[in-house]
C-alpha cells in the first residue's frame, strides 16, 4: 500500500469538480461517487478518483483468468470494468450486433493516483511534498462551465416503438410456451456525428441523478457517463452481498403523492413476482460458492427514494468458502441477474435474438478491487456512451418482460428511465 497524505477541503464540491477537470487530460480516467446516498448502509467508499493507467489488463480471451494474474501483483486499488459479452466466455453463447462504443470486454488498471475523498478530507497516495503539489495543481483547474448545447441532439430509435411491441409480445408467447420466465429486453437511443463534452454532461447528470454508483469512465476517446443507482456484487472478507433492482416507478410531485406511488410499486403483483425471480437466480448464483446454508434474503421488496424514481430492491448475502478466488464468485454470477432474467442462460440466447444493439458495457461492470480480494461492483445502466474518435452517442435502457407485461407500458418505462440521460445531454428522442 503507497504512503498517503490527506487535506481538509474548505470546499469540497468545488475541489471534485476541479479534480475531475485536471484529471480528464489523461487518457484513463474512473471516478466512483456514492453522492453520500444515504440509504447505502453498505457504502464503503465516499468518492475515489483512479488516475493514469500505470499498468492494465485488456483481455480478449480468458479474460477472467487473465484478470486473476493481474490482481496477483496488485499493492493498491484497481480499477476497470466488464462488459456483458464476456457472457460468451462462460457460457456457449455468441453475439453478432454492431458495437459503435467500442469499450473492451475486460478491462483493469493500476492507476498513477489515487484521490479519496472521505469526511470532509482528501486523500492521496502520495507524500508530502507531492501530495501538495498535486493538490496545487488539481486547485488550478478551471471546470468547464455548464451550458445547454445550440443544437439539440436528436436520438433515434435502434428499435422502431412498433416492432418493439411486437417483441414483446413474442417474449411473453415464449413465456406462455416454458422457454423462459422472465427476459429484460434493452433497446438503444442513438446519435450519429454528434459531438458533446462528456464532463459538461457527466456533471449535470451527476447532479441530478445524485446515484450511489455514479462513474465518470474515461478511456482513450471512449467514455461511459453513468447514474447507476444499483450494485451488482460486493465482497468484504467473506460474505458477498448483490442488490438486484427489479421495479420501477415514476416519482411524484409531493410527499403525499410519493407515499401513494411507494406503496404501489410495493403492492404491484406484477413488479414483485419480477423481483423475486431475479432474487432467486441470484441466490443461486451466489450459492455456487457460498457455505452451506448461509445465502440468505436480507431484504426483500426494499423500496428506495431517488430524485427521479422510485425502485424494488433486494438484498442477497452469502459467506463464501474459504479460499474461492474472488474472481471466481464474479464469473459465476455474471451478467447480473437483473440485466438478464431467469433462467439466465436459455433467456441470454433470446436476447441476442430479440435485440438490436450490441449491450457491450451496457448491463456489465465497473468498480475496484482491493488488494485483499474484496471488490464493490456496479451495474451499468442510466448511462450515457460516447466515442469521441467517431461522435457516436448512445444510450440503452431496458425492463423486465413477465408473461403479465403490457407491451405499450413497457416501453413508457424505456422512456421514464432514459428521461435523465435525456435531460443530461440536452436530448430528445
Amino acid at each position: 500500500m503507497a504512503e498517503t497524505t490527506s487535506f481538509t477541503l474548505a470546499d469540497e464540491a468545488a475541489f471534485r469538480l476541479r479534480a475531475l477537470q485536471w484529471a480528464s487530460r489523461f487518457t484513463v480516467v474512473c471516478l466512483l461517487d456514492s453522492n453520500a446516498y444515504p440509504q447505502d448502509k453498505y457504502s464503503s467508499a465516499e468518492w475515489l478518483l483512479a488516475v493514469d493507467a500505470l499498468d492494465w489488463v485488456s483481455a480478449g480471451e480468458n479474460s477472467f483468468d487473465a484478470l486473476k494474474i493481474f490482481l496477483k501483483t496488485a499493492q493498491d486499488k484497481v480499477f476497470g470494468l466488464l462488459s456483458y459479452d464476456l457472457k460468451n466466455q462462460t457460457e456457449a453463447l455468441t453475439s453478432s450486433h454492431t458495437d459503435n462504443i467500442g469499450f473492451p470486454l475486460l478491462y483493469f488498471f493500476k492507476p498513477r493516483y489515487i484521490i479519496e475523498i472521505r469526511n470532509g478530507k482528501v486523500t492521496f497516495n502520495r507524500n508530502y511534498p507531492e501530495s501538495f503539489d498535486l493538490y496545487e495543481r488539481i486547485m488550478q483547474a478551471q471546470p468547464t462551465q455548464v451550458h445547454n448545447s445550440p443544437n439539440q441532439i436528436s436520438l433515434k430509435a435502434g428499435t422502431a416503438r412498433e416492432k418493439y411491441l411486437s417483441n414483446v409480445i413474442g417474449i411473453k408467447e415464449q413465456i406462455k410456451a416454458g422457454d423462459f420466465y422472465e427476459m429484460n429486453y434493452c433497446c438503444e437511443f442513438f446519435a450519429e456525428h454528434s459531438a458533446i463534452d462528456p464532463l459538461v454532461v457527466f456533471n449535470k447528470l451527476n447532479t441530478s441523478a445524485r446515484a450511489p454508483f455514479s462513474t465518470f469512465l474515461k478511456l482513450n476517446d471512449k467514455y461511459l457517463l453513468c447514474s447507476s443507482p444499483e450494485r451488482f456484487l460486493k465482497k468484504t472478507g467473506h460474505r458477498i452481498i448483490s442488490q438486484p433492482i427489479k421495479g420501477t416507478i415514476r416519482k411524484g410531485t409531493d410527499e403525499a403523492e410519493n407515499k401513494l406511488l411507494r406503496a404501489q410499486l410495493l403492492n404491484s403483483e406484477k413488479e414483485r413476482a419480477e423481483n423475486v425471480m431475479i432474487v432467486d437466480l441470484v441466490r443461486n448464483d451466489l450459492a455456487k460458492h457460498a457455505r452451506p446454508g448461509t445465502v440468505r434474503v436480507d431484504e426483500l421488496f426494499g423500496i428506495y427514494e431517488f430524485p427521479t424514481v422510485h425502485q424494488m430492491i433486494s438484498t442477497v448475502s452469502a459467506e463464501l468458502q474459504e479460499d474461492v478466488h474472488p474472481v471466481d464468485v464474479i464469473r459465476d454470477a455474471f451478467p447480473m441477474g437483473s440485466m438478464t432474467g431467469a433462467p439466465k442462460v436459455e433467456v441470454m440466447k433470446n436476447i441476442e435474438a430479440y435485440e438490436d444493439q450490441k449491450r457491450g458495457l451496457y448491463s456489465g461492470s465497473v468498480g475496484y478491487f482491493t488488494p485483499d480480494g474484496d471488490f464493490d461492483l456496479n451495474v451499468v445502466i442510466r448511462s450515457i456512451f460516447y466515442n469521441a474518435a467517431t461522435e457516436y452517442v448512445s444510450i440503452q435502457v431496458g425492463s423486465a418482460i413477465t408473461y403479465d407485461a403490457d407491451p405499450a407500458a413497457e416501453y413508457d418505462e424505456l422512456l421514464l428511465k432514459a428521461q435523465g440521460m435525456l435531460d443530461a445531454l440536452d436530448a430528445r428522442i
